[in-house]
């Protein structure tokens, strides 16, 4: 059984008291409580299940302790004897009481961490602000000499390493769609401080060093860029990307608090923002942020809207109703078949989910978890219930790129240049472009505008759709009275979405991957990385307040040296000056991936971004590599 994870503890708070503040939190709330009505009585379950979570945490790591203890008896080696009554030590204190060193915070923040996964089987389970919250008791130990930076670094690189060890247990059908085994174990790095300052410090630079010496795939980095950032920090950043390791993924502090701040938050909260999951933005320590509600393939509403709701690959009627195809005779017509089939699978969507995150809360409460977030003590109630002071879920629009790209297709070799008629493209699309009919498909490949390319006309249609349900999603509340909002993310669902989808007007050919994220359709984006930025910028992605992912794919020998970082650094602060949000880089060639695909023996570790994480190259569905293969690996830099 799964809970729903997608939380960032509130380490700030929880370093600061250890889990006996937290127990004695609960039980003052439960001297709160007055007469036991049904509504007190639910409370009083609560608190006291959130005190005897928290008793079996404190006893979780006194296990560990006594284990240490025995094995520290038993050896004659000098040094780990030592080594073993040092843990037994540290797990004797934490999470128990707050940390006195940076090692013991690291052995709280783990065993926190690590009791999280256990209890709810779940995801995204965050590290949040870690170069923030650690950085007192860094700072401390290296002023005192405790410690030195080579010390902190290899201990950082040991909760990595621990953190890559866990793994969650998936069918064949969550393996591809979700390829390379993440768990979406996010932190943050740089930002700002609550008073709009540079956040960066030593700790922000030796966790960058940790992640380039022991190159694990968990947990995700998050590089929070603004305009004061450390230039040094954010070169060495880059200079990670250069160096093909993945890591780190770039955010835009200038649109992302805004975002926060749309979502309720005061602008310190907002300021305190770290990922839950793979791109979606929510104040540290004090939100439930669910963020997979459901993924609706746009493309596959093209197809049904040109075959009046059947699915032509079943031959069943999945969506309404919306015209027969000769009904269909503008834009407009297009547009608003594809908002009623839109507002549709929506309804479809939450109704069900909302069943779920009903059972969730009766029967799949995470007490331990609801300690760890603001509020849940508070209101005796779990992070299920609605507890955390913010609640949000989070709906998926896939394919967007073909999507558009379809619409725009329509619009200019259909009704605009006459070229043929919707009923003769639907007899194309439905023969697979098969014979003659690849003719017709180079034309719907050529002769329309593609996203990715700084088309006014097709980029807007992106905007169009995402306003369009956005506002849809406004119309509804989640089980918990949380908000709906909007992410544009796919995983690696457009390769399954791909292989449940037809031939489509983009001239995509049937059951090929869908386009990944908010990024345009592999090799259609041919005027260089410019423009693919300008044309996701214009998504408005002050409507997607889960965000929006870019992936970029640079060809090492465009970026190798100092002009590399250079282009790099301006690829990204030219694209947050036009408001996105989020960008990552896999810097290999196509050859190199390929090599791999052949020698996988040769390339263990060899890293690339899929979505909001990183994966071992070789590690991945062929259909899944095959994809990122053919993501257009920009040479020139217009």
């Amino acid at each position: 059984m799964t809970s729903t994870g997608h939380v960032v503890p509130n380490y700030n708070k929880l370093l600061d008291v250890g889990l006996t503040g937290i127990i004695n939190q609960a039980k003052e709330e439960l001297g709160k409580i007055g007469p036991r009505t049904h509504e007190n009585q639910a409370k009083v379950d609560f608190l006291e299940a959130a005190i005897i979570a928290c008793e079996s945490a404190i006893m979780f790591a006194e296990r560990f302790a006594n284990e240490a203890e025995e094995l520290s008896k038993k050896t004659d080696e000098p040094v780990r004897k030592k080594e073993l009554e040092a843990i037994a030590d540290i797990c004797r204190n934490v999470p128990k009481n707050p940390p006195k060193s940076f090692h013991e915070a690291l052995q709280f923040q783990w065993f926190i961490h690590l009791i999280m996964q256990i209890e709810t089987n779940g995801h995204s389970i965050g590290l949040g602000r870690f170069d923030q919250h650690m950085y007192k008791f860094y700072k401390k130990d290296i002023d005192e000499g405790i410690l030195t930076k080579d010390e902190a670094v290899e201990l950082i690189q040991c909760l990595w390493i621990k953190m890559t060890e866990l793994l969650k247990i998936r069918d064949s059908f969550e393996a591809e769609a979700f390829a390379g085994y993440p768990l979406w174990q996010n932190m943050a790095v740089g930002g700002q401080t609550s008073e709009g300052l540079d956040a960066t410090n030593e700790l922000s630079f030796a966790i960058l060093d940790a992640y380039r010496g022991v190159q694990t795939v968990q947990p995700s980095c998050s590089f929070r860029y603004h305009d004061n950032i450390d230039r040094d920090f954010f070169r060495k950043a880059l200079k990670m990307s250069q160096d093909g390791l993945a890591m780190p993924a770039f955010y835009n502090d200038k649109l992302v608090i805004p975002m926060v701040l749309a979502k309720g938050a005061t602008i310190e909260e907002a300021r305190d923002w770290s990922i839950e999951g793979c791109v979606e933005p929510y104040v540290t320590g004090k939100t439930d942020g669910r963020p997979v509600v459901g993924y609706i393939n746009g493309l596959k509403i093209v197809e049904l809207i040109l075959n009046n709701g059947v699915d032509p690959m079943t031959g069943k009627q999945i969506g309404l109703k919306t015209g027969d195809i000769n009904s269909l005779k503008s834009l407009e017509d297009i547009m608003e078949a594809f908002e009623k089939q839109l507002k549709y699978f929506i309804k479809l969507m939450l109704d069900g989910y909302n069943i779920v995150g009903s059972l969730h809360a009766t029967r799949l409460p995470a007490i331990f978890a609801s300690t760890t977030v603001d509020d849940c003590i508070a209101k005796g109630k779990s992070l299920q219930e609605g507890g955390a002071k913010y609640n949000f879920s989070a709906a998926f629009i896939t394919a967007l790129a073909n999507t558009v790209d379809a619409i725009a297709a329509i619009e200019t070799i259909v009704f605009k240049d006459k070229k043929l008629t919707l009923e003769e493209l639907n007899r194309v699309l439905k023969n697979n472009f098969e014979g003659e009919d690849e003719r017709i498909r180079q034309l719907l490949l050529n002769r329309a505008p593609k996203y990715g390319n700084d088309d006014d006309f097709v980029d807007g249609l992106g905007r169009k759709i995402l306003a369009m349900y956005n506002h849809e999603l406004e119309n509804y509340k989640d089980s918990r009275g949380g908000r709906y909002i909007l992410t544009v993310l796919s995983t690696s669902f457009n390769v399954l979405q791909g292989k449940c989808t037809g031939a489509t007007p983009d001239g995509r050919k049937a059951l090929e991957p869908t386009s990944d994220n908010a990024s345009p359709y592999a090799g259609r984006d041919i005027n260089g990385p410019t423009s693919v930025i300008k044309s996701v910028s214009k998504l408005d992605q002050m409507n997607c307040l889960a965000g929006a992912l870019l992936n970029l794919k640079f060809d090492s020998n465009i970026v190798k040296g100092e002009k590399g970082l250079d282009i790099l650094g301006d690829v990204v602060e030219s694209y947050f000056d036009i408001m996105g949000e989020h960008i990552q880089f896999n810097v290999a060639s196509a050859e190199t991936l390929i090599a791999a695909q052949k020698n996988p023996e040769e390339y263990a570790n060899l890293m690339v971004r899929v979505a909001g994480y990183s994966a071992y190259f070789i590690e991945l569905d062929k259909d899944v590599q095959d994809n990122i293969i053919k993501r257009t690996a920009h040479t020139a830099c217009n």
